[in-house]
């Protein structure tokens, strides 16, 4: 018996050791595909190389990477593809039909299950719109479930449904933990006290439900998928250290990372960031509010979280990976040994890839970074980006420590950029919001409207009762801007109430206006006529004209 023990020993110890040193001969030859090598970084002991895998995408919005090295992907417009972190090949899975996409909504984030091997299920989450007589776009989102059957997601099964939305702070973030329970981080849909504070509300929440849509029977409130409360608009979230850790957008300053605990409170809108003003020690003393462990101000856009604790990059182990879009870096924030507490920040890539959406880490040490350059918000505030890469469209780039043959390959690259890691953010512009037409812009606007609108609307935009309707004092005009953009874009044929009287005459659609004379039209309108602001501006228009189709 002893002997038959001893042999087994020698065999599995020499199984072993094989598999070791094979591993170490093909470790040692692996190489990267020089032509989409695009630089490479320089870590205390560690040199990554970053190649890109996939290109011409539009606001890749999350990662997600399966057993077998497919990296999974949303588009923000409504597609799911997945590319192989090896052969670069991209599959298309599914269109999602009824994604309202526009500036800050449409298909977000994603989770596969837990045992996805066994049971291909792809659970996503995203904004859909119910248009009501007026054509106001009255927004929701839900979570849906998808079945992977021969490389096509089918058999959509709704998860959850009618989730308060709006044009802006939807949130979107999804985890599954291996007690297969879903997590989503929520925004507040620019709601206040009265949404956040409000646990009946799921704004400004993370919630938690069991994977059929059922609410688990110990979440802190009966019945009820609210698991934490309190958060503005949260895009990344991850689970380590027995912990669950979420970042969320601030305002002008304290972007946050909180540790999650069931029935919390993290402030908003009462509290920003740490309770370090007058106000919020007071707030902070009557509440239980949990402060966060990292804060930043200025803000820098924190978006996908993910945590690092492999042995291939050494450096990073026991870290979140933070990628912002703002601050245009992925930033490694290294934690104590029990995850408690962040004790350093390390930036890197800052200002090379331009914004960066999401982070994953993949089987074998690799991290992944989503970049999102082609989204609403560098078209609406182009002073604060200098330079965006977007020659190759929106990009997945691949992080990867080099091994001799790799630190070999860089030694034959022609012109390689080596980067470092960065002493310190850079300058953030100011976020000026303040948009208001130009004298030209508005002398264009004018033109334009005698050539395209007064024939039917009259030079003095008062139109013909019963047939045409008023610019004059019309809702239309002053109110919702996208709404206004649609009916350029879109047209009319459904009848309208304007100031009480029904409108029936079509309006025929402008699509084939470019989006600057679009925009010179409805800011001439709206001080003209609606005596309001003339704040639209041509990205509106663009992103609004992508969302139609």
């Amino acid at each position: 018996m002893k002997k038959m023990m001893l042999r087994l020993f020698i065999k599995l110890t020499s199984m072993f050791f094989i598999t070791i040193l094979l591993w170490s001969c093909q470790s040692a030859t692996i190489k990267f595909n020089e032509n989409n090598y695009i630089a490479h970084l320089k870590l205390d002991t560690s040199v990554l190389v970053a190649t890109e895998i996939a290109h011409d995408l539009e606001v890749p919005w999350d990662l997600v990477v399966d057993h077998e090295g497919w990296i999974w992907f949303t588009e923000q417009k409504g597609s799911i593809k997945r590319v192989h972190s090896e052969t670069s090949e991209i599959q298309k899975l599914v269109t999602i039909d009824d994604v309202f996409y526009r500036k800050s909504t449409g298909l977000f984030s994603m989770a596969l299950h837990p045992d996805f091997e066994n049971s291909p299920h792809v659970f996503v989450h995203y904004t859909y719109a119910i248009t009501d007589a007026n054509l106001m776009d009255h927004i929701f989102s839900k979570i849906v479930r998808y079945t992977l059957k021969k490389q096509q997601l089918t058999d959509q099964i709704l998860i959850l449904d009618a989730i308060p939305g709006r044009t802006f702070h939807n949130g979107s973030r999804m985890l599954i933990t291996k007690d297969y329970k879903l997590f989503l981080g929520l925004g507040d849909a620019g709601g206040g006290t009265n949404l956040t504070q409000n646990n009946q509300v799921l704004n400004g929440k993370i919630i938690r439900i069991n994977l059929d849509g059922s609410i688990p029977s110990d979440n802190p409130y009966p019945n009820n998928p609210v698991w934490s409360m309190g958060h503005r608009n949260v895009q990344g979230i991850t689970f380590a250290n027995g912990k669950l850790y979420a970042s969320e957008h601030g305002p002008i300053t304290d972007d946050e990372i909180n540790i999650i605990t069931k029935g919390s409170n993290y402030g908003w809108p009462n509290v920003h960031g740490y309770c370090d003003l007058a106000s919020e020690k007071a707030y902070c003393k009557d509440s239980i509010i949990v402060e966060p462990i990292k804060a930043w101000t200025p803000t820098v856009a924190t978006s996908g979280l993910a945590y690092y604790n492999h042995t291939a990059i050494p450096e990073w182990k026991n870290s979140l990976l933070q990628s912002t879009l703002k601050g245009q870096s992925l930033r490694v924030l290294n934690l104590n040994e029990n995850g408690s507490e962040v004790t350093e920040e390390h930036i890197l890539l800052q200002k090379f890839l331009g914004r960066i959406r999401d982070v994953t880490m993949g089987n074998h040490g690799e991290v992944y970074v989503a970049i999102s350059n082609l989204d609403w918000h560098p078209g609406h505030q182009p002073w604060m980006y200098d330079s965006l890469p977007t020659s190759r469209g929106d990009r997945i780039i691949k992080l990867e420590r080099a091994n001799d043959a790799m630190l070999d390959q860089l030694t034959q690259i022609e012109n390689p950029i080596e980067l470092t890691e960065d002493a310190e953010a850079y300058a953030l512009p100011s976020e000026d919001w303040g948009f208001n037409a130009t004298d030209d812009e508005l002398l264009s606007g004018q033109n334009l409207y005698m050539v395209q609108c007064a024939a039917c609307h009259r030079p003095d935009g008062k139109g013909n009762i019963g047939q045409i309707p008023p610019l004059v004092n019309s809702e239309w005009v002053s109110g919702d801007n996208q709404r206004l953009i649609d009916v350029m874009l879109k047209g009319l044929s459904a009848p309208i109430i304007v100031n009480g009287v029904e409108y029936q005459d079509e309006m025929p659609s402008y699509q084939n206006l470019e989006d600057e004379e679009i925009r010179d039209i409805l800011n001439f309108i709206r001080i003209e006529f609606g005596e309001t602001n003339g704040n639209i501006i041509a990205a509106d228009v663009l992103h609004q004209r992508k969302g139609l189709q």
